[in-house]
């Protein structure tokens, strides 16, 4: 090839052709190291990766920094070259012209293929991308005029922040692989670059698929719940509401070992983790089964043994008594489910379960002769319930604690007292039971009556204040309140005791009330109601002093 002089003298015309070589290096440089750095940025970006953004911050700025480093030395190069031919009088024409003998004319059409190429590939990303951006702004017109839930349309806004990269990436992807073939690049160049697409696109189509499925599962469960209201599909309904997050979080968690084992198989190296992957989706959605399965044998077991409607004739303590064991059961299908389940996540997991399930009854027996207080509790809650000495919602009391029946576990059980405060008791400690629960209970008053009140008077006052009382509480007071007379001759007054029978667990609520109505009628006959009081005598002299001035 011949190039054409440049300048007249060979002084200037090597300084331009100098100058040439290492503007068209310095070009060179920074165009694959500074796009491409760019590049790698964007699409990090694009991705929505947070943790990443420094990532590509970092590699945009080491490959500018790179591209200078390396201009340095091109630039002194040119320059030494340059000296060099001036100080031995040389003409670099003739090097110059041999150097771009070199390059055949099929290279130079390689070249000028792969360039052309390059550029319609742009084109078409970019005529690609306006395309979808397009799409996009119309679905998300779309989504703005439905008026969705505050929960659904959360996931859509993150669904539509991330799906312009997913498309970006998916067409970078399809360009390129469309496009290295006939670039002709070297193996390691093409592989890197493909790559790296596929895993971007992996990561965020990875990520959009998961805001997706929380918005279809979300939709899916409020339409089932809206067409199941007033049937008798409903209560299962409500159980998969229940369910939606660990659904989501497991539907999540499948996603990313399915992203993460797409991606380990791209790498020879780590290949033999691969099969990993699918035993952790199995276990996963063996976990999720489970959690159905349970959810749904709760409804179920309520709906056959715990609903009220089942036997319409039943009393309160005959369902209470139903629901306590319907509870009993529901653990008990929890614990053998969760069993089974871990037992398949064991051989799944290359574990044969059968020499566990052998060894269990052996275990069993030594922990059961080691832990004799756990056997005790055991066994007492089992004759608690058979015996029908306590039920949930009950109200109790054992030694100091008294309280209403929370819960009732075959080891312990949980009582709620008056001030909140949650008491777990074992079992096995539960000796002497008062239950406040079962027909009837005596809520017992008693009013101090002063000395110097006429007794009559005081007695038909009370008498009078306690028949008010059933109006005042319909179905917690039972009978008409019964004055029994005095109870206690104290110092200071006379007690007068007043037994009420009211329902189960209404004594406190009946007695706050009627002290209320004791006080308010004995204030309103102006009767004395006893309290503390102290006479203060003075000195014989003063109160002889006193006497003097007075007369």
């Amino acid at each position: 090839m011949v190039i054409h002089r440049l300048a007249e003298t060979p002084e200037l015309n090597n300084a331009l052709l100098v100058g040439s070589a290492v503007l068209f290096s310095l070009l060179s440089i920074w165009f694959v190291l500074g796009i491409s750095s760019l590049l790698l940025r964007q699409g990090i970006r694009a991705s929505g990766i947070k943790s990443l953004a420094s990532l590509g911050e970092g590699i945009y700025k080491q490959g500018r920094l790179l591209a200078a480093v390396l201009s340095i030395p091109i630039v002194l190069a040119g320059i030494g070259v340059l000296g060099y031919a001036l100080w031995q009088g040389a003409d670099l024409q003739p090097w110059f012209e041999s150097t771009l003998q070199e390059l055949t004319p099929d290279m130079l059409k390689a070249l000028g293929r792969g360039a052309v190429l390059v550029v319609l590939m742009l084109i078409g990303f970019y005529t690609l991308q306006r395309s979808g951006r397009r799409v996009m702004a119309r679905l998300e017109q779309k989504m703005r005029e439905r008026q969705l839930p505050e929960s659904q349309r959360i996931h859509v806004e993150k669904l539509l922040e991330i799906l312009p990269s997913v498309i970006n990436f998916a067409l970078a992807h399809s360009v390129v692989q469309l496009a290295l073939p006939a670039l002709g690049l070297p193996g390691p160049i093409e592989w890197l670059v493909s790559t790296l697409l596929y895993i971007l696109l992996l990561v965020t189509g990875g990520r959009a698929l998961v805001f997706l499925l929380y918005f279809m599962s979300e939709r899916l469960v409020s339409s089932w719940e809206d067409k199941s209201k007033g049937t008798r599909l409903e209560e299962y309904y409500a159980a998969l509401r229940r369910l939606l997050p660990v659904g989501q979080k497991s539907l999540e968690a499948i996603t990313y070992i399915s992203v993460a084992t797409l991606i380990v198989r791209k790498f020879q190296t780590l290949e033999p983790v691969a099969p990993y992957g699918p035993i952790l989706i199995r276990v996963v959605s063996m976990f999720l089964a489970a959690s159905v399965l349970v959810e749904l044998s709760r409804v179920l077991l309520f709906r056959l043994l715990g609903s009220s409607t089942t036997i319409s004739t039943s009393t309160d303590d005959v369902l209470r008594r139903r629901q306590t064991f319907v509870s009993l059961l529901q653990s008990i299908i929890k614990y053998v489910i969760y069993f089974c389940v871990g037992m398949m996540v064991l051989s799944d997991l290359g574990v044969d379960p059968t020499p566990i399930l052998a060894g269990a009854g052996i275990v069993g027996l030594t922990v059961g002769l080691g832990a004799q207080t756990i056997v005790q509790d055991l066994l007492n809650g089992v004759f608690l319930l058979f015996e029908d000495q306590i039920l949930n919602g009950d109200y109790i009391r054992i030694g100091e604690t008294e309280g209403v029946v929370e819960e009732i576990t075959p080891r312990v059980t949980r009582i709620r007292d008056r001030f909140g405060r949650l008491h777990i008791m074992r079992n096995g400690e539960i000796k002497n039971v008062i239950n406040y629960s079962r027909g009837w209970t005596l809520a017992v008053v008693e009013m101090s009556v002063a000395y110097e009140s006429n007794l009559k008077q005081a007695l038909q006052v009370i008498t009078e204040s306690s028949s008010r009382l059933p109006g005042l509480l319909p179905g917690k007071v039972i009978e008409t309140p019964m004055v029994m007379g005095i109870e206690t001759i104290d110092e200071s007054c006379l007690r007068i005791r007043i037994e009420t029978k009211v329902s189960p667990g209404c004594h406190y609520e009946v007695k706050r009330v009627l002290h209320m109505l004791l006080v308010e009628s004995f204030n309103a006959n102006n009767l004395e109601i006893p309290y503390p009081k102290s006479v203060e005598i003075p000195a014989p002299e003063l109160l002889e002093a006193e006497q003097n001035k007075a007369a």
